[in-house]
């Protein structure tokens, strides 16, 4: 895919294939990053759960909340991958709507990993530090013991 140079707009934008980008990324750059970034933060999560269902259940109703915001906040971006995985194309109306919720996604994304390194260290730290996919915001956070 064609790098472009930062656009008027400022950001990435899809439309038909068509590509601007943000500082030297494309689009599918950026979504991909997300949705590592997102999905590695679900996994999280989701074992987070499973630890907190037996030792602490109001934790983990107030940790299925979040969950529910964080797929709410990714949902068009879950959508593409599905369909990707599946062989299915993604129309016009998805792009758009993966452009309209990428910064949504990213910003609960972020909001959800800083949450475990402050509940669980232990799930975050195995979860979230994956070499070279970690989220650049957390690099501080993530040096910690």
């Amino acid at each position: 895919m064609r790098r472009m140079k930062r656009g008027a707009f400022g950001g990435c934008l899809a439309v038909l294939g068509l590509v601007a980008g943000l500082g030297g990324c494309t689009l599918s750059e950026r979504a991909e990053t997300v949705y590592l970034q997102q999905h590695r933060a679900s996994t999280a999560l989701t074992e987070t759960i499973v630890l907190a269902e037996e030792a602490d259940p109001k934790l983990a109703d107030s940790l299925y909340d979040t969950e529910a915001a964080l797929d709410d906040a990714c949902a068009a971006l879950r959508e593409a991958s599905y369909r990707q995985m599946g062989g299915e194309a993604i129309d016009a109306d998805l792009k758009l709507a993966i452009v309209d919720s990428l910064d949504g996604c990213a910003a609960k994304t972020h909001e959800v990993e800083q949450m475990l390194w402050r509940i669980d260290p232990e799930t975050a730290r195995y979860f979230l530090r994956s070499p070279g996919l970690r989220s650049p915001d957390l690099a501080a956070v993530n040096t910690q013991p």
